[in-house]
């Protein structure tokens, strides 16, 4: 192959002779034309080697990969474009291929094989090769692909899937840790201790996918643990803005949310006129003091012996933070304070009215009127979980329905709820039609869902609430959503 650029203009006369004359010679000119049109635009690299190993053919798009011209490459022995120690072996391989008489071999199927670029860059290449004999000569083409990108998102798919097993697995192992080690006197106790340690475990969990595992803000933690058991100026907070360090925000999470339970069966906020203040800040020196303390409760008895929650308090602050707590019973209240190390706390870059709290939050709940409430979930287990927890509190359950058509048979049977309690993923059939129809008929829409946001404009403006959720908050968020309707 002797010309190295596409043919702008084909001559079809020959001495003496009309085009017409000879209509093979502009068919074949015109067959050479789209040839080298086709080659000298491939995407992929097109390289053509004579039988000594010299380049003859050297396109385009095999300049832009190696960083060279035409013009330097024709001549070249094809092993300057190949790492050093991979050349003994590639000529022979060459070699070989000439001797089997195979015309081709497909893309990919010479396994990995690594290139070298003119200023010395080793880069990966999938390659495939046929030979061709021409005029007496056997020519062999190379064409090539570099796969440097798709090995990287390969490897970034490999190294994610590996750190969602990881934390899959660690997550489970906490989970079977905490129900192992959670001791209650009923079973009913013991039920309602670990889907509370377990919900803590999630919203942190959740928090951290929200700030893609950089950390998270103490304030939203504090509001997460507290929110769904306080009444109406029962609780202030205090403190600035201050980002914890991911390894912190569950554990801190597990620790208020053992405080918040035992102030809820026993202290401050077991009675509407009990008080609750969490203060916090950064010393001078960088450590993070936060601090507890409960008002107006019962009158405060110190234990007689330790259980698991006052355990994981000490144990999670000391060993797994290298902090202290320290917890006093006094008779008017608990005041838990903890001193945590430098290295939990990170600079905030957040907006703080994005952020700002109130000296007083919660939810006021007064006493609903119960009636009739569809539950739709795809998770059997799940669904059961709701029903039987909503029936309780003095609802009449319609269904549960695990999917779409299910649930508006029971539409079209029962006729239109009173609130309606959905997850938005029903085993891959998203639930926008559904709550859109409903709120149509000016039924409350809950939705119910492990989803951090919800983008379906069909469900704008439903109230969220955020899977695992305890009793309190899947109460609360339904009493809030008949409210607001």
């Amino acid at each position: 192959m002797v010309s190295m650029e596409p043919s702008d203009q084909f001559s079809t006369k020959g001495a003496g002779e009309t085009a017409d004359a000879r209509p093979d010679l502009v068919d074949a000119l015109a067959t050479k034309a789209r040839l080298e049109a086709i080659l000298w635009t491939a995407m992929d690299a097109i390289i053509t080697i004579d039988e000594t190993h010299c380049i003859v053919f050297f396109n385009p798009a095999a300049e832009d990969m190696f960083g060279l011209s035409n013009a330097e490459a024709i001549g070249q022995p094809i092993e300057k474009f190949i790492p050093e120690r991979f050349r003994v072996t590639h000529s022979a391989h060459i070699r070989r291929f000439g001797e089997t008489g195979v015309t081709g071999r497909r893309m990919g199927a010479l396994g990995a094989i690594s290139a070298l670029s003119a200023d010395g860059t080793e880069f990966p290449v999938e390659a495939s090769i046929s030979q061709a004999i021409v005029a007496g000569q056997r020519f062999a083409t190379v064409i090539l692909r570099d796969v440097t990108e798709r090995l990287a998102n390969e490897e970034v798919r490999q190294l994610l899937a590996r750190e969602v097993d990881h934390r899959a697995k660690n997550a489970l192992a906490l989970v079977q840790a905490l129900v192992s080690l959670t001791r209650a006197p009923t079973y009913e106790a013991f039920v309602q201790a670990v889907e509370g340690r377990v919900a803590a475990l999630a919203r942190a969990h959740s928090l951290l996918a929200r700030n893609q595992w950089s950390g998270g803000n103490l304030r939203h933690i504090i509001r997460d643990e507290i929110a769904a058991y306080v009444d109406h100026g029962q609780v202030s907070l205090e403190g600035r803005d201050i980002l914890l360090a991911a390894k912190a925000v569950q554990p801190i999470s597990l620790l208020l949310h053992e405080l918040a339970t035992n102030a809820v069966k026993y202290g401050a906020l077991s009675v509407p006129e009990g008080r609750l203040h969490v203060s916090w800040n950064v010393t001078p020196n960088g450590e993070m003091t936060l601090e507890w303390r409960e008002l107006g409760g019962p009158l405060v008895v110190p234990p007689k012996q330790k259980g698991f929650g006052s355990t994981l308090i000490s144990t999670v602050t000391a060993q797994q933070l290298n902090g202290s707590v320290t917890v006093l019973y006094e008779p008017t209240g608990i005041i838990a304070t903890a001193i945590l190390p430098s290295d939990i706390v990170r600079p905030y870059r957040g907006h703080a009215a994005d952020d700002a709290e109130p000296d007083g939050f919660g939810v006021k709940r007064n006493k609903a009127k119960l009636g009739r409430i569809l539950v739709v979930e795809d998770e059997m287990l799940i669904a059961m979980q709701m029903a039987e927890v909503l029936a309780e509190a003095g609802w009449t359950v319609i269904g549960p329905a695990t999917g779409m058509a299910q649930a508006m048979a029971l539409l079209s049977t029962e006729g239109p709820p009173d609130v309606a309690l959905l997850d938005v993923n029903l085993d891959g059939e998203m639930v926008g039609p559904l709550a859109e129809s409903l709120r149509n008929a000016h039924v409350p829409v809950v939705l119910c869902t492990g989803y951090e946001t919800v983008d379906d404009i069909r469900l704008e403006g439903c109230a969220l609430i955020r899977k695992p959720a305890n009793v309190r908050q899947l109460l609360a968020g339904i009493e809030n959503a008949m409210k607001a309707a």
